[in-house]
């Protein structure tokens, strides 16, 4: 006879053998060597409990798969394999561990879906962000192992969450017959993605892990996209299945038309208004609703301002772009907001960065303001709303703009760039950068830009034509994005090239990545802005204290770290070098990498207002 300590226990809802204990945390006589307790009923520790299982096995016994199966089905890690592949997702981004080798076996076996093998899974994770962002699709992350893999790619999935980005990731886990006995790598990863993702399991059986992977993939593209995930025991893969699993097709949103006295309302405030202005979030770009968006501005002559997230719903060449609204927007997009009547806010969150820390006077006195999010949490969160909708903004736009009548454009003001604010002596000035790759990059090219003095230039001064044309980590301003994005996004769209922009600290982050790159010759060039320091926080020290710590970096040489790595890459430091480094790096076809010297005394105007607020919010005054 052994005894078994009991603390917290998941229940089996099925039948079978059982003994009876006073309650748990008492140590149970059992009669059996081991007993295995497995399913969804969780018990509070102090609470009477039967305890019931289906299932007992001696320990001492080699596992061989379910002690209750005849091990003539299918293998599991065959079946899991096989799940991934149904669903028809492309690639799944990963971190081989051990824990999942005989599941990457079967993947390696079927070819299909691409396997892409990150160097990290934080990298792992931006990756399959980026080809979501690219492609419309959801994209799949796999950490192979489950505690250290699962921990490294939290980051990448709470910045999936905060931006709506769909994803499914799927983590492995350990053989939960010795959860509670140390065993090596074990972590709630549950628990750990749950306030990150709109549903985190674990499959308590094989059989049911074909729909986790289906149904994942729904939910993560449904309402407000974000990411979903699933956790797969070890042990699953050596059980067998023996029941046939056809394919399962993902559901396709409807992404129905709100109710008609809802759209009858919002046509006559629009009618109505005499200065119309649209504020365009990320979800007008996630629920495919650009085109819905041009039109209705164009029938009401409306000025339209963009999030950070939201640049890219209208091109920035239209008449109608004012610009990026927030602290490192243009004055346009302040202008055209604060003079509007009425603002129809679509697919954006009013966060801090786009409404200036939330300042009252964003609006003019008496403006009405419209809403429409996916997300009926986000409606009156941050400023009260005339007109509240809850449902997808592309819906919801294409079933106005017809209604409009139109009109003459009332406001005709076109944002302006900021010309280059440094001293040649010192470097290049980041507008000199961004304006020769407007000039030289190809029609259909991506950008993705990481966080940093280099990124605050970009959202003003770069030419984005297209949706997503530029990727980036917009709410949860994540450093290390923009490399491995940039090869999920050319894993996405094969043979478009992609350009990821750094600054030397974020770059350092995801550097390793540039394997990835160089494994499959993908045409990435990674851009390197080099000014020794994590810039905008040297700038905010020096106007806060008047000098910084702990943010100047150390000198590398980006561009033989590159060529360690197999990468063609260039120096650059004086501006007629620029367009004819951009030209040779595209022209290769494959990864490139150029190191441009900054100047690091070069400040982007609008930054010293933020740097003001953050004295304030830091200091009190």
């Amino acid at each position: 006879m052994v005894t078994a300590t009991v603390g917290e226990l998941e229940l089996d809802d099925a039948g079978g053998g059982g003994v009876m204990g006073r309650k748990c945390n008492d140590r149970i006589p059992c009669s059996v060597p081991v007993l295995r307790l497995a399913g969804a009923r969780r018990m509070r520790p102090g609470t009477p409990a039967l305890l019931v299982f289906d299932r007992l096995y001696d320990a001492a016994q080699p596992w061989n798969g379910d002690p209750m199966s005849d091990a003539t089905g299918e293998p599991g890690s065959r079946v899991i394999a096989g799940a991934l592949r149904d669903t028809g997702a492309d690639a799944v981004f990963t971190v081989t561990g051990g824990h999942f080798l005989p599941t990457y076996h079967e993947l390696g076996r079927m070819g299909s879906p691409r396997i892409v093998a990150a160097r990290h899974e934080q990298g792992a994770g931006y990756m399959a962000s980026g080809y979501a962002l690219a492609s419309g699709r959801p994209g799949v992350v796999l950490s192979g192992a489950p505690g250290p893999g699962a921990t490294n790619l939290a980051t990448a999935v709470a910045n999936a969450q905060a931006d709506s980005i769909p994803l499914l990731v799927l983590t492995a886990q350990v053989d939960r017959r010795y959860v509670h006995r140390n065993i090596l790598q074990y972590c709630d990863n549950v628990g750990l993605f749950a306030p990150f993702c709109k549903s985190s399991v674990q499959a308590a059986s094989l059989d049911e892990v074909p729909n986790l992977i289906a149904t994942g993939l729904q939910l993560a593209a449904s309402g407000r996209p974000g990411p979903v995930h699933v956790a797969l025991p070890q042990n699953l893969q050596a059980d067998t299945s023996d029941r046939s699993v056809e394919p399962l097709s993902t559901a396709a949103e409807a992404g129905a038309a709100p109710d008609g006295p809802v759209v009858d309302e919002l046509v006559a405030r629009l009618e109505h208004s005499k200065r119309p202005a649209v504020l365009a979030g990320h979800g007008v770009i996630r629920s495919a609703g650009t085109a819905a968006l041009r039109d209705l501005c164009e029938r009401l002559g409306a000025p339209v301002a963009t999030s950070r997230s939201g640049i890219g719903s209208i091109s920035t060449d239209h008449r109608c772009s004012v610009g990026m609204l927030g602290f490192y927007g243009t004055e346009t997009a302040r202008d055209a907001i604060g003079a509007a009547d009425l603002v129809l806010v679509a697919g954006c969150a009013l966060g801090e960065q786009t409404t200036f820390g939330w300042r009252r006077d964003l609006l003019g006195e008496g403006t009405a303001l419209v809403q429409i999010d996916a997300d009926p949490s986000q409606i009156n969160r941050v400023y009260e709303t005339d007109l509240g909708i809850v449902g997808s903004a592309a819906a919801v736009l294409e079933a106005v703009s017809g209604r409009v009548g139109r009109r003459e454009q009332w406001y005709t003001r076109r944002p302006s760039r900021t010309p280059p604010q440094n001293d040649p002596a010192r470097g290049l000035s980041a507008a000199t950068v961004i304006d020769a790759l407007n000039r030289c990059g190809p029609d259909g090219m991506l950008v993705s830009a990481d966080i940093g003095n280099h990124r605050l230039w970009v959202c003003e001064q770069l030419d984005v034509t297209r949706p997503e044309g530029l990727l980036q980590s917009c709410e949860f301003d994540a450093m290390g994005f923009s490399l491995p994005a940039a090869i999920g996004a050319a894993v996405a769209r094969e043979g478009v090239p992609v350009t990821a922009i750094a600054g030397d600290g974020g770059f350092v982050h995801t550097m390793g990545e540039l394997a990835v790159a160089r494994d499959l010759n993908l045409p990435v060039v990674a851009v390197v802005f080099v000014d020794g320091a994590l810039g905008i926080l040297r700038h905010q020290a020096e106007a806060m204290y008047g000098e910084d710590h702990f943010v100047r970096l150390g000198p590398i040489d980006f561009a033989a770290v590159a060529r360690a790595f197999g990468i063609e890459a260039r120096n650059v430091g004086v501006a007629s070098e620029v367009d004819a480094a951009f030209e040779w790096a595209l022209s290769l076809g494959g990864p490139a990498l150029l190191a441009v010297e900054i100047d690091p005394e070069e400040v982007f105007p609008p930054l010293r207002t933020k740097i003001e607020q953050r004295k304030i919010d830091l200091m009190g005054r």
